[in-house]
C-alpha cells in the first residue's frame, strides 16, 4: 500500500490554517516494499465548520434557552466572561436526540463525516458560548461521543498529531484537561473516555495574535473545567501505554484503530515519536489479548516483500524496508515478546535523497542502535 498526503489543522475560526507534508525522499539502499507506513494521512478528518457568527452581539443578559437541555449537561454555565448562548443554539444529533446523526455529522464537519462513523461516532454536540460583553466573540465546542475510548483516543492523536510532525514549533502543546488535552492557536482539544471535544475561540474583529493570545487565557480553564465533568477512561489505550516516555516528543503519539503497520492484520496500534540530539526515530506498539495473537501479527508483518529475520530479540523479530508514496525508505526492525509487539524505526522526515553515510547516521539510528533499543524495550515490564 502506498499513498500520498497533506495534512491540515484548522487552528481557529479567523481562517488561520497551515498544512504539514512530507517532502519526497528517497533512500538508496536494502530492500523496498510498497507497504504504506499508516500514520492516518489518508484518513485525516476534515477541517470543523463552527456555525456562523451572531448577525448580531448577544449578551448574557438574556433568559438562556436550550433546543435541549442534555446538550448541555456536560458544559459549564458560565467560563471566562462568557456564558452558553442564551438564544439557543445548541444542537445535537444521534444517540438520545431527535435528530439523525449522519446528517447533522456532515453539517458541523463540511460534509467530511466519514471519519467519524468509521470510528464509531454516537452523538455529537455542538455549543456555543457567548461574550457577556457583546464583543461579538463566541467560543464554540463540538463534543463527539464514541463507541469506545479507543476509537474516541484515536480522533484525539488525528486532530492533534494527524500526519504532521510533533517535533514541528505549531503543534498543539500539552494541557490540563482529562485524559489528554492540548491547544493550538485559537483552538483546543481534549479527550476523555468515548468522549472528545473540540473548541474554538472567534473573534470577527481580532487579529491572528489576538486570538492566538485571548484563546490562549480563556480555553485552558473551559478545558479543564469541561474534563472534569466527562465521565470515562483516563488511562490511554493499551498500545499507547506501551510506548516508552524517555526522549519522546510532546503530543509524540498517534494512535491507530486497525493495520497500523499499512499491513492488514496488524490490528491496532500506537505509533511514538522520539528526538535525541539530531537523531530522530519512530516506536510502534501493538498488544494483543494473549502470546499466540502476537505470534499471529509477527508472521504476518514478515510475510512482507523482502522481509527478514532477527535474531536474538524478544522472542521472533523481522526486519522490513518501508516505503510511502513520495516519501524516504524507512528501516524498521520489529519484534514480539509475550502479547507485545514492538518495533523501532526510522523518522523519514530526517531523511534526504542523496545524504552520505555519515549525514545518515547523524539522524538515524543504526541497525545495532535500533536493536539494542529494542531490546531494552521489551525488557521493560
Amino acid at each position: 500500500m502506498t499513498y500520498d498526503c497533506n495534512w491540515t489543522s484548522r487552528l481557529g475560526a479567523s481562517g488561520v490554517r497551515f498544512s504539514r507534508f512530507s517532502a519526497a525522499l528517497t533512500l538508496g539502499f536494502g530492500w523496498v516494499v510498497s507497504v504504506g507506513l499508516t500514520t492516518g494521512c489518508d484518513e485525516d478528518p476534515p477541517p470543523r465548520q463552527p456555525p456562523p457568527p451572531p448577525t448580531k452581539p448577544v449578551t448574557c443578559d438574556a433568559k438562556p434557552q436550550a433546543n435541549d437541555p442534555s446538550n448541555l449537561a456536560l458544559m459549564p454555565p458560565t467560563t471566562g466572561g462568557f456564558c452558553i448562548d442564551p438564544t439557543g443554539s445548541d444542537r445535537g444529533y444521534g444517540e438520545g436526540t431527535k435528530n439523525q446523526l449522519g446528517e447533522g455529522c456532515q453539517k458541523m464537519f463540511n460534509g467530511g463525516c466519514d471519519i467519524y462513523q468509521r470510528h464509531g461516532v454516537t452523538r455529537l454536540v455542538q455549543v456555543r458560548y457567548v461574550d457577556g460583553t457583546g464583543s461579538g466573540a463566541t467560543i464554540d465546542i463540538d463534543l463527539s461521543k464514541f463507541g469506545s475510548s479507543a476509537k474516541a483516543y484515536a480522533m484525539y492523536t488525528m486532530r492533534v498529531v494527524g500526519d504532521g510532525d510533533p517535533a514541528h514549533p505549531d503543534t498543539p502543546t500539552p494541557i490540563d484537561g482529562g485524559g489528554a488535552a492540548a491547544i493550538g492557536i485559537g483552538a483546543a482539544t481534549l479527550w476523555r473516555g468515548r468522549f472528545l471535544a473540540e473548541i474554538t475561540y472567534s473573534d470577527p474583529t481580532g487579529s491572528a495574535e489576538q486570538i492566538r493570545k485571548r484563546a490562549g487565557d480563556l480555553l485552558p480553564p473551559l478545558v479543564k473545567q469541561l474534563g472534569s465533568k466527562m465521565q470515562g477512561k483516563l488511562e490511554l489505550p493499551a498500545p499507547a501505554q506501551g510506548l516508552p516516555a524517555d526522549k519522546r516528543l510532546d503530543q509524540g503519539i498517534r494512535f491507530l484503530t486497525k493495520d497500523v503497520l499499512g499491513i492488514t492484520g496488524t490490528g491496532a496500534g500506537a505509533f511514538g515519536y522520539y528526538r535525541e540530539g539530531s537523531k530522530r526515530w519512530r516506536i510502534v506498539s501493538i498488544v494483543k489479548d494473549d502470546d499466540e495473537q502476537a505470534k499471529d501479527v509477527l508472521k504476518t508483518i514478515a510475510k512482507v516483500a523482502g522481509a527478514t529475520k532477527e535474531k536474538n530479540i524478544g522472542d521472533g523479530a523481522t526486519r522490513i524496508m518501508v516505503q510511502r508514496s513520495g516519501g524516504a525508505q524507512t528501516e524498521w526492525i520489529i519484534a514480539q515478546a509475550g502479547p507485545r509487539v514492538l518495533g523501532v524505526g526510522d523518522e523519514e522526515r530526517v531523511l534526504q535523497d542523496g545524504m552520505s553515510a555519515e549525514e545518515h547516521r547523524s539522524k538515524a539510528l543504526s541497525q545495532d542502535e535500533k536493536r539494542s533499543l529494542l531490546k531494552q524495550i521489551l525488557a521493560t515490564d
